[in-house]
């Protein structure tokens, strides 16, 4: 479910062919895409484990998510951008993909900056994120204070995390959030509203 957007966030709905915009509340479909314009920004949260994903400026990523009676299966493929994933602890995987690497998580926090050209950068704030080089099958832990870098002719490296490398986070400033309302339409046009409380 999106909680928050900012600036220009648009959706292509799975099997639809052009995006529109994307409105806080909106429940996401296996397979959907997220784009995010210069100022835009966006927050969605996974609501079998309140795990969250934030996607900053200029990205690009499809949400996947294969349910089973207990948790969502998470896999974001993601082109270009810039992601913050909070994943809270779970059996059930969590893995960002991009042209050039595989993230996989299983509790924790980081993010990650993904260019075509340039390669990844996975920036780990808590937990161990397990990076792994598409091209060279060459794998890295990523922990706490440090970053692994994956490149397109596969190299990967793990380095101590420079302070200015960190993105902003939008939402770092703000009271945090402890509800999601969803709206939705009956069929004679009336409004309901479901409130999810996650604190």
């Amino acid at each position: 479910v999106t909680t928050k957007v900012k600036g220009l966030v648009e959706i292509m709905p799975v099997g639809k062919d052009n995006f529109s915009n994307l409105k806080p509340g909106t429940v996401l479909a296996d397979g959907d895409k997220i784009r995010t314009g210069p100022s835009g920004f966006t927050a969605i949260i996974f609501i079998d484990d309140k795990s969250t994903l934030k996607l900053k400026e200029n990205s690009e990523a499809i949400i996947n998510g294969q349910r089973s009676a207990r948790s969502i299966a998470k896999k974001i493929n993601m082109d270009v951008g810039t992601i913050r994933a909070t994943v809270n602890k779970q059996n059930s995987n969590f893995v960002i993909q991009t042209p050039t690497s595989v993230a996989s998580v299983k509790g924790t926090d980081f993010w990650m900056i993904t260019d075509p050209v340039d390669g990844d950068l996975v920036i780990g704030l808590e937990g161990v994120i397990s990076l792994t080089n598409n091209e060279t099958g060459s794998e890295v832990d990523v922990t706490e204070g440090n970053s692994g870098i994956s490149t397109p002719d596969g190299d990967v490296a793990v380095e101590e995390t420079e302070e200015s490398s960190i993105p902003d986070d939008p939402t770092d400033q703000e009271s945090q959030q402890t509800e999601i309302k969803i709206y939705f339409e009956g069929p004679n046009g009336e409004q309901k509203v479901l409130i999810i409380d996650y604190q």
